[in-house]
């Protein structure tokens, strides 16, 4: 009996750390390293600038010329079409503000349009619009 205690444990441990881990159906499509191609239909790369959005789970890191810039978690209403998107932003110059939004994945390309920092409107399409960011981006 004692030999098979570890086991059960080792066991238990597993079904834990894996339930802490395990991604909401919600988000699978948006799993993973993206690269931002471009932010307002400018090309960042031909502006010699990049941009990464890295998304596990619920949490997403930004990463801006090899500098993360912002960290914070996701909210995500699948119910809407398109699908709206909170960013609540946790780190960053503006840490403790909501980020609005659409998002759309379709294959390894992500659109993702979101109102500024603390604004409470939600954008309402894909469409280039002042006061919005447009950001079309490519899985890595």
């Amino acid at each position: 009996m004692k030999r098979y205690l570890p086991i059960a444990w080792l066991s238990v441990l597993a079904v834990t750390v894996s339930a802490q881990n395990a991604v909401p159906k919600d988000f699978v499509p948006l799993q993973g390293t993206w690269v931002i191609t471009s932010v307002n239909g400018q090309d960042l790369a031909a502006a010699g600038a990049s941009m990464i959005l890295t998304i596990a789970a619920d949490k997403y890191t930004q990463t801006v010329n090899g500098t993360v810039n912002e960290r914070g978690s996701l909210k995500l209403d699948t119910a809407k079409k398109p699908i709206a998107i909170d960013l609540i932003i946790t780190e960053g110059d503006d840490a403790n503000k909501t980020q609005l939004g659409l998002v759309e994945v379709s294959g390894a390309t992500m659109k993702l349009k979101l109102a500024l920092p603390g604004q409470t409107t939600r954008p309402t399409d894909f469409e280039a619009a002042d006061g919005a960011i447009l950001a079309i981006a490519t899985k890595k």
